[in-house]
């Protein structure tokens, strides 16, 4: 749905254009006077502004201006009866984006409009996009087997096409900001812009700017009027990250914005009215915040209409291999390496490595390995992680003892051969499998006087 301010002082002209567009599901206002114009373009952000030059008491040229310090994202088109409208074409070169001579056709008319409608949206993405990598939201393209990220699945393909708010919970790096986008863009906002704010990276005073917008002099350092976060995503999403670190001050705001779907911008007595859908994320326990004093029951029970909860990578261990050999193909190509497997130890440790930071660690590691390896094959050393593997406690009933008894020596030489057996006889693997140093190590195969053929080739 887009929304649409037609000021003209032809009433017949204004209704049967709002009658069409009304009827084809979207909304029109219209204005037969600057200074109603100005009210309106204060309280409601538009898509398409239609302005005429019949309307007396404000030349195209000053109103094209004034719409920029508005809302610089609002497409304005001109129309007039004259054919060469010398103060359309002065609007024109000031930033309007079209001209129509009327009278026209509503297919004329609707030409025009779908024109600045797709350039808006192409503005919109390229905003959202820049300085950004492209991130691929479709839910086929996500990596899971497990039947915990299956579960996730399905929940989004149930409430991406409402409007209902969402809460994702889960640890840092298991993905919340992708399942967000997945939700906007298998939506029917998916048009509109998607927009994320991460509320844990900016102060109070700054997170209520970033948010609502704020007018020239609202404060120290605001020298221009600001756009807020809320009304870019106006007729699409807006992800809220780390929503948990709030001030209660600013969740006070989005309440607000929640229930009466409008705010004023800082510093400004304006009110603004918006569409827009909420998709929030937090690693806290929201529950014991409310207990703490922390965070507002009354926001918490807004937000949870739709709980998603994102399983850890431990959850899902199922899903490490698929994961992994993800990235390996993604950063082998991005750094032009030709490294397409793992040595089986290395295979091991990242399956019980317990991944504190999830899957955003997981792509760190694979990405730093690729960067490290020297060969073909990336080997355990190549990860750098800060503990190589997450060992189980010695069990001493894994060996036991005949009633004979048994010498130490054979025990331990029975535990290095079938180390070296399972790293293919690599002594440096077969060190880290065991714990100890290739020196070590070495020492100790010189000792029980073990060999393999594969050695003397390198004598």
């Amino acid at each position: 749905m887009a929304r649409f301010l037609l000021i003209n002082r032809d009433r017949e002209f204004s209704e049967s254009v709002s009658r069409f567009y009304n009827e084809n599901d979207h909304e029109v206002k219209t204005a037969d006077n600057y200074s109603t114009a100005i009210d309106l373009l204060e309280k409601w952000i538009f898509d398409v502004v239609i302005f005429d030059t019949s309307i007396q008491d404000q030349k195209p040229f000053d109103f094209v201006s004034h719409m920029k310090k508005i809302n610089r994202n609002t497409i304005v088109v001109i129309t007039s009866v004259k054919e060469k409208d010398s103060e359309a074409i002065e609007a024109i070169d000031d930033g309007a984006y079209d001209f129509i001579q009327r009278p026209c056709s509503l297919s004329e008319l609707e030409v025009k409009v779908n024109k600045a409608m797709n350039l808006r949206r192409l503005r919109q993405e390229a905003a959202n996009l820049r300085g950004e990598r492209n991130i691929i939201y479709k839910t086929e393209n996500f990596i899971g087997e497990s039947p915990e990220i299956k579960k996730v699945f399905k929940i989004v393909g149930k409430v991406a096409r409402s409007s209902s708010t969402i809460l994702l919970t889960g640890e840092t790096g298991t993905g919340k900001e992708l399942v967000a986008g997945a939700i906007h863009y298998n939506s029917d906002r998916a048009g509109g812009a998607f927009v994320k704010v991460n509320c844990a990276a900016l102060p109070e005073h700054l997170l209520e700017s970033e948010l609502f917008g704020h007018e020239r002099g609202a404060f120290t350092g605001a020298e221009r009027q600001r756009i807020g976060r809320f009304e870019q995503a106006d007729g699409g999403s807006i992800f809220l990250d780390e929503i948990g670190d709030m001030s209660l001050h600013t969740q006070a705001n989005v309440l607000r914005v929640l229930q009466e779907k409008e705010f004023e911008r800082v510093g400004s007595n304006k009110t603004i009215k918006i569409d827009v859908r909420i998709i929030t994320a937090t690693n806290k326990n929201l529950q014991e915040e409310i207990k703490e004093g922390r965070f507002r029951q009354d926001l918490f029970y807004r937000l949870n209409v739709v709980e998603i909860h994102m399983p850890s990578l431990r959850e899902r261990k199922g899903d490490i291999i698929l994961l992994t050999y993800f990235f390996l193909k993604k950063f082998s190509g991005d750094l032009k390496k030709k490294i397409k497997e793992f040595h089986p130890i290395a295979i091991k440790t990242l399956t019980e490595y317990s991944w504190p930071g999830n899957i955003r660690e997981l792509e760190n590691t694979i990405e730093r390995s690729v960067l490290m390896a020297e060969g073909n094959v990336i080997n355990v050393e190549d990860f750098q992680l800060p503990v190589t593997m997450d060992r189980k406690k010695w069990d001493s009933s894994m060996i036991q003892i005949p009633p004979g008894g048994i010498r130490l020596e054979e025990v331990e030489k029975g535990l290095i051969l079938q180390a070296l057996k399972m790293c293919n006889y690599v002594q440096k693997d077969a060190a880290g499998l065991l714990g100890i140093s290739s020196r070590v190590l070495n020492y100790k195969i010189q000792r029980f006087g073990i060999t393999h053929n594969q050695w003397k080739r390198y004598k």
